[in-house]
C-alpha cells in the first residue's frame, strides 16, 4: 500500500547517512494482470494491487481536498505539499497532472516535499510508471531529471509549471529535521510502507517532525487506520476523522493539525549585567525554561540568534534590483523573474565582464567524502546545475550546456581510492589506469569519470536569462544605497546611480569583491588572478587531443566556436593582483600544469609549445574573490535597525565554482526572500550567511 522504502529510523539528532542503498525489488502480476513492484525488504507493495492510481487520488488527492484547494489558490500563493515515502513517484504524477488541469491563471505555485530512503534505480523506477501511459509524458519529465542515490535535498524546478519537488533522499525522521524556511506544508501524504511492516516509518520522531513543519488546519490522509498512528497524530495535535477506504479497504484516515494553545509562563531567569547577577523576570509564551533562559542570555549579551527574514505574504510583484550581470546576479534574477517578480539588473559593464566571462565555463564537481556529500554545497550545487541549464535550454531554445563527460585525474583530490567505489557511478566512476587511456587516449594513470561534467557557452547563458520577460538590463554603475522606512511593510530600497536615484522593494548585492566596498561590516575577500588561455587548431592536430576534457586542479577541454576547434587551458592562479591585462607569464603557467598533469600530451604535441604559437593564442584575465571558509555569501544582510527586516542581500564571493553555486544558490536567496520552504539544510543556511559570524558568536 505504500510507495515509501524507508527502513527503520534512527535518532532524528543524528545526521543520516550518505551512502543511500537502492531498493531492492521484485515484481508480481496486479489484479489487472500488470507487472508492479514489491519491496523485498519490507515484504509489501508500493500501491494497490487493484489500481495504484486511483488509490493515490481516492486517499491523498480527495483524502487533502486538493482539486478544491489548488484551484482556489490566490495570486503568488504557495501550496506546500509533504509527503513520507517517495516510492515510483506516483502520488506526485497525480497531483502533477491534477496541477496542470485546474492550476489558476496568476503566479501561484505548487511546492513538494518528498522523502525515499531507498529510491528505487533509474532502470526500476521507469519500469514501474510505464504501466501508467496517460501520465508517460510527466512520468518521463520526472525520469530525465531524477537524482542519483546521494543523501541530501534535490530540488527538481519546473518553474514553466509552476512546480517545486524537494527529493530529500535519506533518513525521513532526520530529513524532515533539515527542512527550513518561513514556509509550512498545506497537505501531507503518509504513505509509508504498513505499520506492520515498518514499523518506525510511524514514530513519534518522524510524527514530531511533521507537526513542526505543519501550521493550524493543515490536512493530513494516510491509508492506515493502525491504533499506534491515531494514538500518534493525536499526541502531535492533529484531529482525525475516518472515511471509507480504496478499494477493499474498509476505512482510511484524514486529520486536520489543532495545535494545542500554549498558555504563558512565569520564568525567572539570572544573567550576568554590568558585572552583577540580577533577576529578570519576564513572562513569555515557552513551556521550556531552558529555551527562556537562552533567549534572555542571548538578548543580555546582545547577540543576535539565527532569524529567517520575515516579511509579510507577497500578493503582487516585488520590484528587486540585482547589482551585478555576472552568473550570481543573472541566476538570482532568473529565479525571481520566474516566480513573477520583475527584476533590473545593473552593471558598470557589459554582461559576464567580470569571472564568469570566459569564452566557456567548466562545470564539473569537486569531490568529497560520501560522508560529507550531504553538506557539501558544491556537490550539492552540481547536481542542480546538471538540471537547470538543460531546463534552460528547453525554455528558451539556446544551446547552453554541452554534456561532455571529463575525467578527473586525481592530482589534486583527497579522496581515498576506496571511497570513489562507493559513488553512484551515474555521478562518479573510477577507473584503472587501462580504461583511463582508453577514455582520454593518453597515460592518465587511475582517475574518475564524471559522466555529467561538461561545458557552458557563458554568452548563451546570459542571453537566455536576459530574454525572460520579467528581467530587464541597464549598464549604471551603483554609488549609494539606503533602506528607508515609510509605513509597515511598504520600507524600500533607494539607490543611487551616477545620473539618478530610483527605489526597490529589495537589493540584492552581486559584485564579486566590489560587494565589500557597500558592506562595511562584511570582512573583505580574498582575490586571485585567473587567465585562461584558448587557441584555434587545425584538423591533423585535432586528431591529437585528448578525447575528454580533463580536470587536474587546471583544467583542459576542447570546443567548436566558429567552425573551428579549439583549446582551452586554465586558470592561473596569482595571488593579491587586481591587474587583468592577459600575460604571457600565465599562458606559460596554464601550459605547466597541463604538462605536469598529462607529460605526453604537451611533450609529443608542438601546438603547446609557447614561443612558437603564443602569436595564435588568447587569453582572458579576472579576479576571483573568496571568503576566508571559502563559502559564498547568499542571503539577507542584516542593517542596523532591520534586522530580519532587511532589505539587503548578498550572493557573492563564488570564487571559481561560480556556475556549479549559482542555481541551488539562487534558489536559496528566492526562497529566503519570498518565506518559502528552503532548497538546503538550517545548518548550510547559517553558513552561507552574510551574518554568519555574528550567527557563529
Amino acid at each position: 500500500m505504500s510507495q515509501s522504502s524507508q527502513p527503520p529510523v534512527t535518532s532524528s539528532s543524528k545526521s543520516p547517512p550518505s551512502t543511500i542503498q537502492t531498493a531492492r525489488l521484485h515484481w508480481q502480476l496486479d489484479d489487472n494482470g500488470i507487472t508492479v513492484p514489491r519491496s523485498s525488504e519490507f515484504g509489501d507493495v508500493y500501491f494497490s494491487k487493484t489500481d495504484g492510481l486511483a488509490e493515490s487520488r481516492h486517499v491523498f488527492i480527495d483524502g487533502n481536498n486538493l482539486a478544491t484547494r489548488l484551484a482556489n489558490l490566490r495570486n503568488f500563493e504557495r501550496f506546500v505539499i509533504g509527503e513520507i515515502g517517495f516510492g515510483t513517484g506516483l502520488n506526485i504524477l497525480a497531483i502533477w497532472q491534477l496541477w496542470q488541469q485546474i492550476r489558476p491563471d496568476n503566479h501561484s505555485h505548487l511546492h513538494i516535499i518528498t522523502t525515499e530512503k531507498f529510491p528505487l534505480r533509474k532502470t526500476d523506477l521507469a519500469q514501474a510508471l510505464g504501466v501508467w501511459t496517460e501520465l508517460a509524458g510527466l512520468s518521463q519529465q520526472l525520469i530525465d531529471n531524477y537524482p542519483p542515490p546521494l543523501a541530501g535535498c534535490h530540488r527538481l524546478n519546473w518553474f514553466d509549471e509552476r512546480l517545486t519537488i524537494d527529493l530529500w533522499l535519506g533518513d525521513a525522521t532526520s530529513s524532515l529535521s533539515q527542512v527550513t524556511g518561513q514556509g509550512k506544508v498545506d497537505a501531507w501524504l503518509l504513505d509509508g510502507f504498513a505499520p506492520s511492516c515498518n514499523q518506525e516509518l510511524w514514530s513519534a520522531d518522524l510524527l514530531a517532525q511533521i507537526a513542526r513543519l505543519s501550521k493550524p488546519h493543515t490536512t493530513l490522509a494516510t491509508f492506515s487506520v493502525a491504533s499506534a498512528v491515531k494514538q500518534g497524530l493525536k499526541h502531535q495535535g492533529f484531529t482525525l476523522a475516518k472515511r471509507k477506504g480504496f478499494g477493499k479497504k474498509r476505512e482510511m484516515l484524514t486529520a486536520s493539525f489543532q495545535p494545542k494553545s500554549t498558555s504563558a509562563n512565569f520564568c525567572e531567569v539570572y544573567f550576568r549585567y554590568n558585572k552583577k547577577i540580577k533577576p529578570f523576570f519576564v513572562t513569555l509564551p515557552f513551556t521550556d525554561t531552558f529555551e527562556c533562559r537562552r533567549r534572555q542570555r542571548r538578548k543580555a549579551n546582545n547577540v543576535k540568534g539565527f532569524e529567517l527574514p520575515n516579511f509579510s505574504a507577497i500578493t503582487k510583484p516585488l520590484s528587486v534590483a540585482v547589482i551585478g550581470a555576472g552568473v550570481a546576479g543573472l541566476s538570482s534574477a532568473y529565479a525571481l523573474a520566474a516566480r513573477g517578480h520583475k527584476v533590473t539588473i545593473f552593471d558598470k559593464d557589459e554582461p559576464l565582464a567580470g569571472a564568469s566571462g570566459n569564452i566557456r565555463g567548466f562545470l564539473a564537481p569537486k569531490l568529497t567524502s560520501l560522508k560529507r556529500l550531504e553538506t557539501n554545497l558544491h556537490a550539492i550545487g552540481y547536481l542542480a546545475s546538471c538540471r537547470f541549464y538543460p531546463y534552460l535550454t528547453a525554455q528558451t531554445g539556446i544551446n547552453i550546456l554541452q554534456t561532455t563527460g571529463c575525467l578527473d585525474l586525481l592530482s589534486h583530490n583527497r579522496l581515498q581510492l576506496d571511497e570513489v567505489k562507493d559513488f553512484p557511478i551515474e555521478f562518479a566512476r573510477l577507473l584503472t589506469a587501462e580504461q583511463a587511456k582508453a577514455k582520454v587516449g593518453y597515460e592518465v594513470g587511475q582517475a574518475i569519470f564524471l559522466p555529467n561534467a561538461g561545458l557552458i557557452t557563458t554568452a548563451n547563458f546570459a542571453n537566455a536569462v536576459l530574454c525572460h520577460p520579467n528581467i530587464s538590463f541597464q549598464a549604471e554603475e551603483l554609488t549609494y544605497f539606503q533602506q528607508a522606512y515609510f509605513q509597515q511593510d511598504s520600507d524600500q530600497v533607494l539607490l543611487t546611480f551616477t545620473e539618478r536615484k530610483q527605489f526597490f522593494d529589495h537589493v540584492i548585492l552581486c559584485m564579486a569583491l566590489d560587494t565589500c566596498n557597500f558592506l562595511p561590516t562584511i570582512k573583505r575577500f580574498n582575490h586571485s588572478r585567473g587567465q585562461v588561455t584558448w587557441f584555434a587548431v587545425g584538423e591533423h592536430d585535432k586528431a591529437q587531443l585528448p578525447k575528454l576534457p580533463l580536470k587536474y586542479g587546471s583544467y583542459y577541454a576542447s570546443f567548436n566556436e566558429n567552425s573551428k576547434c579549439h583549446v582551452m587551458l586554465g586558470a592561473s592562479f596569482v595571488r593579491d593582483t587586481l591587474d587583468t591585462t592577459p600575460a604571457i607569464t600565465d599562458h606559460t603557467m596554464n601550459v605547466a600544469d597541463l604538462a605536469d598533469a598529462v607529460p605526453d600530451l604537451v611533450n609529443n604535441t608542438d601546438i603547446f609549445t609557447v614561443e612558437k604559437n603564443l602569436r595564435h593564442w588568447q587569453g582572458r584575465a579576472s579576479i576571483r574573490s573568496q571568503t576566508v571558509d571559502y563559502l559564498p555569501l547568499v542571503g539577507q544582510v542584516w542593517q542596523a535597525g532591520y534586522e530580519s527586516n532587511s532589505r539587503v542581500w548578498s550572493f557573492s564571493a563564488l570564487g571559481s565554482k561560480g556556475y556549479a553555486y549559482a542555481p541551488i544558490c539562487s534558489e536559496l536567496l528566492a526562497g529566503l526572500m519570498c518565506g518559502e520552504v528552503l532548497p538546503l539544510p538550517e545548518k548550510m543556511v547559517k553558513n552561507l550567511s552574510p551574518n554568519r559570524k555574528v550567527i557563529r558568536r
